[in-house]
C-alpha cells in the first residue's frame, strides 16, 4: 500500500512539474502583458534580453533591406557601395532607439516594430480610451524558445528564450510579411 501511495505521489509531482514547465512561457507572457498595461517600464525591462534583442532586430532590418534591394546593389558602382555603407551605419542608432525599454513597450503594445521619437522622454500618460485588444498565439519552437505572434498574422513575431527552468526573456523578433 505504501509503495502504491509513493508511486501515485511521484506521478502527481512529475505531472505537476511537466505542466508548470509547459505553462511557464504563458505565465511570462501574462506578466509582460500586465507590465505593458500598467506602463511599468522597469518591470518590463526585467523580461527583456536587450543585447540579444538588439542583435536580432539589426539582423532582421539588414535582411529586409537586402531583400528589397537597398543593400544588394552591384559592387561595380562606387556610389552603390557608399550608399550601402551609409545605410549600414544608420541602422545602429535607429535600432538602439527602437530597442530601448520604452521602445520595447511600444513594440509590444502595437504588435509591431516602431521607433520612438524621444526614447528618453517621459512615458506616455495612460489614457482612459480603450486600446485595441490583440490576440496572440504562442507556440514552442524548441525546448529553449517559443514564438509569440499575432493570431491574425503579419507584423512581427516575438521570440522568447528560456532562462532557467521557468523563466523566459524576450530575445528576438522575426519580421513577417504583411
Amino acid at each position: 500500500m505504501k509503495k502504491k501511495t509513493t508511486a501515485i505521489a511521484a506521478g502527481v509531482a512529475i505531472a505537476a512539474l511537466a505542466v508548470a514547465t509547459w505553462a511557464s512561457p504563458h505565465w511570462q507572457l501574462y506578466r509582460m502583458h500586465a507590465a505593458v498595461e500598467a506602463r511599468d517600464v522597469q518591470s518590463l525591462s526585467g523580461y527583456v534580453d536587450f543585447p540579444k534583442l538588439r542583435e536580432s532586430v539589426k539582423v532582421q532590418v539588414m535582411r529586409r533591406l537586402g531583400a528589397d534591394g537597398a543593400l544588394a546593389q552591384p559592387r561595380s558602382n562606387p556610389f552603390a557601395a557608399f550608399g550601402r555603407a551609409m545605410a549600414l551605419a544608420a541602422i545602429d542608432p535607429v535600432v538602439d532607439a527602437a530597442v530601448s525599454p520604452r521602445g520595447v513597450m511600444a513594440m509590444l503594445e502595437a504588435g509591431d516594430i516602431r521607433v520612438q521619437p524621444k526614447p528618453d522622454g517621459p512615458p506616455p500618460a495612460a489614457s482612459d480610451a480603450p486600446r485595441e485588444k490583440r490576440n496572440y498565439d504562442l507556440s514552442y519552437r524548441s525546448w529553449k524558445q517559443v514564438v509569440v505572434e499575432r493570431a491574425e498574422g503579419g507584423g512581427v513575431a516575438f521570440l522568447l528564450d528560456r532562462h532557467g527552468l521557468w523563466s523566459w526573456k524576450l530575445a528576438g523578433v522575426e519580421l513577417r510579411e504583411e
